[in-house]
């Protein structure tokens, strides 16, 4: 296996494990917001809606946890994707549906995590994320009619700034991470390339010495005796050379 096909497969199972806990988290935020609402509602035949799209998303969630594990998913780049855009668009809608244009805190933690933990290139990533603000844009201008005023303008505005620092924060987190996974891949390439090299050098340095001393001598003696018999027979060499130069 080459060593850049085994650096892709590390990736992909990295992003994965951050994807599984993703979906995990979610699960259990929508199991303690049922909670919640269901012991601090005061008529909880109004939040009957609410209730019944949270289970829902919960049941989504636990399938999506689920058939993350299957092999295929694991291995292909493009399953993983597909698992990732539905689980993605399915929590917004929800999301959308219950809170609407107030769901701008838990829209920070969605966006968030679609750049720094789901397994997307990074331009599926920014797709998405131009999507959910697109629509939640749209929101906004419904839920506030024609009252176009000056509080409606800051308020939006406040949010999208709000909403666009948590892409920029996850794409420098995923921009630095993928960066210092790439500089140690680099160096243990680097350092496993040296040692394979290392390796044929002494490879031929062995054939070489082979080629000139007897098998059956080579064989009791180990390479650094064999490196020391040359040392020694190469000073004895200029010795002698030495002498007869001067007689």
């Amino acid at each position: 296996m080459e060593l850049e096909d085994l650096y892709r497969r590390y990736c992909i199972r990295l992003k994965h494990s951050l994807f599984l806990a993703c979906l995990a988290v979610a699960f259990t935020g929508c199991i303690l917001l049922m909670v919640l609402i269901v012991i601090f509602a005061e008529n909880l035949n109004e939040c009957l809606g609410n209730i019944f799209r949270l289970i829902f998303l919960s049941f989504f969630l636990l399938v999506a946890l689920a058939v993350s594990q299957l092999p295929s998913v694991l291995v292909s780049e493009r399953i993983a994707a597909l698992v990732s855009f539905l689980t993605v668009f399915v929590f917004a809608g929800i999301l959308f549906l219950i809170a609407s244009s107030q769901s701008t805190p838990l829209l920070f933690a969605l966006l968030l995590a679609v750049h720094a933990m789901l397994p997307v290139s990074r331009i599926a990533s920014f797709a998405m994320t131009g999507i959910l603000l697109t629509v939640y844009v749209i929101l906004c201008v419904m839920d506030a009619k024609s009252t176009f005023d000056g509080p409606f303008y800051r308020q939006t505005t406040s949010n999208l700034i709000f909403l666009l620092c948590a892409i920029g924060t996850g794409f420098y987190y995923r921009h630095m991470t993928e960066s210092a996974h790439r500089r140690t891949f680099t160096g243990t390439r680097t350092c496993i390339e040296s040692r394979v090299k290392l390796e044929c050098e002494k490879e031929q340095q062995e054939q070489l010495l082979l080629s000139v001393i007897p098998a059956y001598i080579a064989a009791e003696v180990n390479t650094s005796s064999l490196y020391r018999i040359i040392h020694v027979s190469s000073n004895n060499i200029v010795l002698c050379g030495s002498s007869l130069s001067r007689g």
